[in-house]
């Protein structure tokens, strides 16, 4: 018989015993995973599937009351990077998994978990999460100080890299309380140490234990760009403390609109949106700009607090109040800058006020503590307060909280404007040293009351105010406005 013709034959009767042999392997190596995760009694899992030419693993009905009631509906892994010896032994990625230990999974997902927490109550449950793209490398487990659980988890999060996440049908109902708050659907792309490339968040939802309506409900949220890299890093050390700096939260940009719930009803207030952007120029020139628009304020007659609302805008003339808000800045480090060109808070038709300001010789002491996120790290930085500007530009927001205030008063509107104008001017701050700089400036305010247009306050102090004087506008001593160089001035 032909040499070739044999051994073709033997490789044949190889394959298909091979073949034959695999679902005996998946077959025992399901008991064996079922009978390590029930060994202790602490778990149990309705069935189990193995995969090996997929190097899957299904788990049904699977619960566990080792350190909290744990149960999922179904738990599968496709493409497992989980040695198969781990498998035979019980350990898998849910049940047996030690805080450290590597994971690689093509695709992981969950169907019905949920999370109870004995002792304090309360449950957390996700209709389905699913994570494509898996990779949680080794890390250390072992010296996690006083605050174990946050520690690990950190570091956890700081060992993750994650293509996507898609999380679905999230309800955690709150400790004690009862109050839930849920969320339709989050998905994450590109996870990896702290940063992600872009998230969406759909229907956020906080209701009351027992409300049908929910208080607060935010309809979509979109962020790309966020690094929480610092912070994971911060909450990983074992030397970590409440109180201790954790770093700062960047953002290329977050948006958030369609606000609603029975919270903002209840004072007749609506949303539009709320947006972050930073843009960087450059290696150290970063832009930012922050803006709410849509707000609008118009009290409803249901609730006393709203009464109370409606009855003081009537005073005034007002069925309504729209208003937007509008700041940029700019972040310089190789020049040590940070501006505000413009922060404005506008109400058509009512008034528009308007800040800038300038902080300059900003060191590495002071950029340390923006980034680290620590406010008392900024007493030992060298940088100084070097002006500030305030402009209030009137439309009839004066007029009308002089009637309002004169319906209170019962006087005439005349009257109440030369009573404040002069209460202005006779001011004396306590402890505050009463100059001829400090009476202009108090003058240029009563001015204003009497005559309306746009006020500016400048605040130019020689030398320039440092950062680790800041407490002294806490508590102003006599030679507040020299130290501050302020000065008003009035224009129509």
């Amino acid at each position: 018989m032909n040499k070739g013709v044999i051994a073709g034959t033997v490789a044949i009767g190889l394959i298909a015993t091979g073949a034959m042999a695999v679902p005996v392997v998946e077959r025992y190596a399901a008991g064996r995973i079922k009978a390590e995760i029930e060994r202790d009694g602490a778990s149990t899992v309705g069935g189990v599937e193995v995969g090996l030419l997929k190097r899957s693993i299904t788990l049904t009905d699977l619960k566990s009351s080792r350190e909290a009631d744990v149960s999922v509906g179904r738990w599968q892994a496709l493409g497992l990077g989980w040695p198969l010896a781990e498998l035979m032994q019980g350990r898998t990625p849910l049940a047996g998994l030690k805080w450290g230990d590597p994971l690689q999974a093509d695709r992981l997902e969950l169907r019905d978990l949920s999370i109870g927490n004995r002792e304090a109550g309360g449950t957390w449950k996700i209709e389905s999460l699913v994570l494509e793209g898996l990779d949680l490398a080794r890390f250390d487990a072992g010296d996690v100080g006083p605050y174990g659980p946050l520690v690990l988890v950190a570091r956890a999060l700081g060992a993750l890299q994650v293509r996507r996440l898609e999380q679905r049908g999230m309800v955690f109902v709150m400790p004690g309380s009862g109050d839930t708050f849920s969320v339709a659907t989050i998905v994450v792309e590109r996870y990896g140490g702290g940063h992600m490339a872009a998230i969406v968040v759909g229907d956020i939802e906080a209701t009351p234990r027992e409300g049908r309506t929910p208080l607060f409900k935010v309809a979509d949220i979109t962020i790309k760009g966020l690094d929480v890299g610092r912070s994971i890093e911060a909450f990983s050390s074992a030397d970590w403390r409440p109180g201790i700096s954790i770093g700062q939260v960047r953002v290329e940009h977050a948006s958030a609109t369609g606000f609603s719930g029975d919270t903002l009803a209840r004072y007749g207030v609506s949303l539009g949106s709320l947006t972050l952007e930073t843009m960087r120029e450059s290696d150290t020139v970063s832009r930012s700009r922050a803006r709410i628009d849509g707000f609008v304020l118009a009290p409803p007659l249901r609730s006393m607090e709203g009464l109370k609302l409606r009855l003081a805008l009537q005073a005034m003339g007002l069925r309504e109040v729209k208003l937007s808000f509008d700041c940029t800045g700019v972040e310089d480090r190789a020049r040590g800058e940070i501006t505000v060109d413009r922060c404005a808070l506008s109400g058509p038709n009512l008034a528009e006020i308007n800040f800038t300001g300038r902080i300059v010789g900003a060191d590495e002491a002071f950029w340390q503590a923006i980034d680290d996120g620590d406010v008392a790290a900024l007493y030992d930085s060298k940088a100084v307060l070097d002006s500030a500007r305030l402009v209030l530009a009137d439309a009839s927001l004066l007029e009308r909280g002089l009637k309002a205030l004169s319906a209170t008063t019962g006087q005439p509107v005349s009257t109440t404007r030369a009573n404040l104008a002069r209460d202005i001017r006779r001011f004396q701050p306590a402890g505050v040293l009463i100059t001829p700089t400090l009476t202009q400036l108090l003058d240029t305010v009563a001015r204003f009351v009497e005559q309306g247009g746009t006020l500016t306050l400048d605040a130019r102090p020689e030398p320039p105010l440092a950062i680790d004087r800041i407490d002294y506008l806490m508590s102003p001593g006599a030679d507040l406005v020299e130290a501050l160089g302020l000065k008003a001035t009035l224009s129509r």
